[in-house]
C-alpha cells in the first residue's frame, strides 16, 4: 500500500487534468475489425469476454478476459475479433500529459481491479457526471497498472483462471480445478491462495458475479438466462449473491445503470 501511495504521488506530479476522448463498451460481433490506425491520445482496452487479435509492426498477440491492452499515442495497430469467440471490451481514451513509457502493450489484471476502475470511468463519461473525480480515478488506475507491471504473470495461475472463464457455465468443483492444476486438492488451494489472495472457490464466485454484472449492463438477456450462463443455479440464487456482494439486486443494478434495458427485460417476462 505504501509503494502504491508513492507511485501515485509520482504520477500526480507529472499529470495535469486529463482530457477524455471517449469511453464505452464494444459489444461482441464476430465480424468486428479495425483496420491499421493510430490515435493522438492513449487508449486502455479491457477484454471482458471472447478473444481480441492484435497486430502491429513488430507484435502479434491474442488477448482474452483479464488482459489489459494499452495503446500509446501514435501506436499503429490493427484489431479484430476472433470469429469463434467474439470479443467484448471496455475502452477508455485519454491524454494526461505523460507518455507512460513504463506501461507495456499488455498486462494481466488477475483480480479485476483495473477492470473495475475503467468501468467507473466509463460510467462517469457515459452519464456525463462532473469531471472532479476523473483525475483521482485515473491516477489510481495508473498506479494499479504500475503495480501489475512489477508483478510477473504466473503461468500456472493464469492457466487456471483461463480455464475457469472458458468453463464458467459448467458445474466447476474444487476437485475438478485441482485435477486441472495437476495437484492434490490441499496443495492446489494453498498455492492458489498464495498467488491470488483468495481461495479457488472464492475467486470462482467473484468471476461469476463479475460476468453476470457485465451481462446485465451490456445485454438485454433476462436475469433468468444470465444465471445459468455464468454457472449460478437460477435467478433467485443470483439475486441472493448480488445482494450479499453488491448490496443490491440484479434488476436494481440494471435499472440504475440502464433504464431502457431494464424496460426491455420487463417486457420479455
Amino acid at each position: 500500500m505504501e509503494e502504491l501511495a508513492i507511485n501515485l504521488s509520482k504520477i500526480a506530479l507529472k499529470s495535469h487534468d486529463p482530457q477524455i476522448f471517449g469511453a464505452g463498451f464494444v459489444h461482441p460481433d464476430p465480424a468486428w475489425r479495425m483496420a491499421p490506425h493510430f490515435h493522438s491520445f492513449h487508449e486502455i482496452i479491457v477484454v471482458i469476454q471472447g478473444r481480441l487479435l492484435l497486430k502491429s509492426v513488430d507484435l502479434a498477440l491474442t488477448a482474452g478476459p483479464g488482459d489489459i491492452l494499452f495503446y500509446r499515442a501514435g501506436f499503429v495497430h490493427e484489431e479484430r475479433a476472433d470469429p469463434a469467440a467474439p470479443v467484448g471490451t471496455l475502452f477508455f481514451s485519454f491524454d494526461n500529459g505523460d507518455q507512460l513509457p513504463w506501461l507495456p502493450v499488455r498486462v494481466y489484471d488477475a483480480q479485476s481491479r483495473v477492470r473495475q476502475l475503467v468501468a467507473w470511468l466509463v460510467d462517469d463519461f457515459r452519464d456525463r457526471r462532473g469531471t472532479e473525480m476523473r483525475r483521482p480515478l485515473l491516477e489510481v488506475l495508473l498506479g494499479e497498472l504500475r503495480r501489475l507491471c512489477a508483478v510477473p504473470r504466473d503461468p500456472w495461475l493464469e492457466n487456471i483462471l483461463v480455464f475457469i472463464r472458458k468453463n464458467l457455465a459448467a458445474p466447476l468443483t474444487l476437485d475438478g480445478l485441482a485435477r486441472h492444476g495437476k495437484m492434490s486438492k490441499f496443495a492446489f488451494v494453498r498455492k492458489f491462495k498464495r498467488l491470488c489472495g483468495r481461495t479457488p472457490m472464492e475467486e470462482l464466485r467473484l468471476i461469476r458475479l463479475d460476468q453476470a454484472r457485465t451481462l446485465l449492463l451490456t445485454t438485454n438477456l433476462p436475469v433468468k438466462a444470465i444465471a445459468p450462463a455464468v454457472g449460478i443455479g437460477d435467478e433467485y440464487q443470483l439475486s441472493k449473491l448480488f445482494r450479499s456482494h453488491f448490496n443490491l439486486s440484479p434488476r436494481h443494478l440494471r435499472t440504475r445503470s440502464n433504464p431502457v434495458t431494464a424496460k426491455i427485460e420487463t417486457a420479455q417476462r
